[in-house]
């Protein structure tokens, strides 16, 4: 495709507004376009809360992450995960035609229904790497420009129905379903989000962690959030923070002479009253109490 007719498609295939509603995942397109970069270019350091593919049509580019820095050459991609930080600039070559996906999900219902939900839990774990389309990706793109650009009647809605395609192939290149990673069940996706989960408590036991704080993190809703945690712990989101403080709690009991208020404030209790309250109804013991039992047992 030439040049110039090559931008014009891009501009048409970005007016679209594509939304699609599969199986209750809702996958909102931000923008389905191409990007052509001549000699020495560079895009700075930025992140989505979105994810961003980057196919690669001709050329090449650098790529760097907060951990590191790799080469994209001609029919491979990488993704761009959401809240992953990354730049990108000029490779070998002296142009870079680059086709950009960038599409968000919003789920309706159970997260853990529907193969569109599970691919999104896939792709949220998925490295920020370089990827060989290994699955035809870049000639549906190539359709979709061809499709916008032509505008015959219906193009809207074949161009509408190459992107589950698109994903379903690039979630595949990136290793959805393969036998080394046990299939992605959906038992699988749910362990891996409640670590992400229960990683993010523990890294940030001791500030005032809220379940909003974890649906951030997890670019989940926060009823998505509590239907991971009830389902893997049996309780509440709430109470799976508080009682990860209360365990944290009695590590510094035992760990350290702090008195009773300290570890309260650097637990980021609201009052030292209320956590012995608390403490003292999950463990059945007063802060001061559990730590003199255990001593003696010492």
């Amino acid at each position: 495709m030439d040049y110039d007719i090559l931008q014009s498609a891009s501009r048409r295939l970005a007016e679209l507004d594509i939304e699609l509603d599969i199986a209750g995942c809702k996958v909102i397109v931000n923008w389905f376009r191409v990007m052509i970069k001549d000699g020495n270019w560079r895009i700075p350091r930025h992140s989505h809360s979105s994810y961003e593919f980057h196919f690669i049509k001709e050329g090449d580019c650098t790529v760097q992450t907060d951990t590191d820095v790799f080469h994209v050459g001609q029919g491979s991609f990488y993704l761009t995960p959401p809240n992953a930080h990354h730049s990108q600039s000029n490779g070998d070559c002296e142009r870079c035609i680059e086709y950009s996906l960038d599409v968000e999900f919003r789920h309706d219902c159970d997260p853990q229904q529907g193969e569109m939900s599970l691919i999104d839990a896939f792709l949220s774990s998925s490295p920020c790497r370089p990827c060989q389309d290994s699955h035809g990706i870049i000639p549906l793109f190539d359709r979709a420009l061809k499709e916008a650009y032509g505008r015959m009647p219906g193009y809207s809605v074949i161009v509408t129905s190459l992107v589950p395609e698109i994903l379903a192939l690039a979630a595949r290149s990136l290793g959805y379903g393969a036998p080394q990673n046990g299939g992605h069940s959906r038992d699988s996706i749910q362990k891996s989000r409640m670590e992400l989960i229960a990683g993010f408590v523990h890294d940030n036991i001791h500030d005032p962690i809220s379940p909003a704080d974890i649906a951030s993190f997890m670019n989940l809703s926060e009823k998505q959030v509590s239907r991971i945690v009830l389902a893997s712990e049996g309780i509440s989101t709430k109470k799976f923070i508080i009682f990860s403080k209360i365990e944290e709690a009695k590590r510094l009991l035992l760990s350290t002479d702090n008195s009773i208020s300290k570890i309260s404030g650097d637990l980021s209790f609201s009052s030292t009253s209320y956590f012995v309250n608390v403490f003292t109804r999950h463990a059945g013991i007063s802060p001061g109490g559990f730590r003199s039992l255990k001593k003696q047992q010492v």
